[in-house]
């Protein structure tokens, strides 16, 4: 019975965590400024 709470909490963490209301368009400005475009090929 412990394990089936652990694991209902466990989804509802990762749920809370997934849907918080942060921009993608702020996780691509800290992407691109993280990547190093020389070492990357054109296709």
């Amino acid at each position: 019975m412990k394990k089936i709470i652990f694991a209902f909490a466990a989804v509802v963490t990762l749920m809370a965590v997934s849907c918080s209301p942060n921009t993608s368009s702020d996780d691509d400005q800290l992407y691109e400024q993280g990547i190093d475009k020389k070492h990357l090929r054109p296709e």
